[in-house]
């Protein structure tokens, strides 16, 4: 992936990749409630699910917008940011790899 080494050291990209793998999380809670209210039950932990997803969607592009915006003028293009934000939260770095 070839990511500017800047977006590593910036708080903003941080927080996105942090709420982005938030959002993972509030998917297979909603999942979770899915099922839970196609078996019968109530439907809180389906609302509960949508909500935490929608805010951490909000968070996600905030800290996106933000990370791009601080980068300098060649930044790259929307979709390779993207595919660089999902690829941020499914591998992790090490800590001998963090500057």
């Amino acid at each position: 992936m070839d990511e500017p080494p800047e977006l590593q050291r910036n708080q903003h990209w941080r927080m996105a990749v942090w709420a982005l793998r938030a959002g993972y999380l509030a998917l297979g809670v909603g999942i979770a409630g899915l099922i839970v209210t196609l078996s019968g039950s109530t439907p809180w932990v389906l609302l509960g699910a949508l909500i935490f997803w929608l805010a951490a969607a909000a968070v996600t592009l905030t800290g996106f917008l933000w990370a791009r915006h601080d980068l300098p003028e060649q930044r790259p293009a929307y979709w390779s940011m993207r595919f660089m934000l999902i690829h941020d939260t499914v591998h992790a770095r090490s800590p001998s790899h963090r500057s």
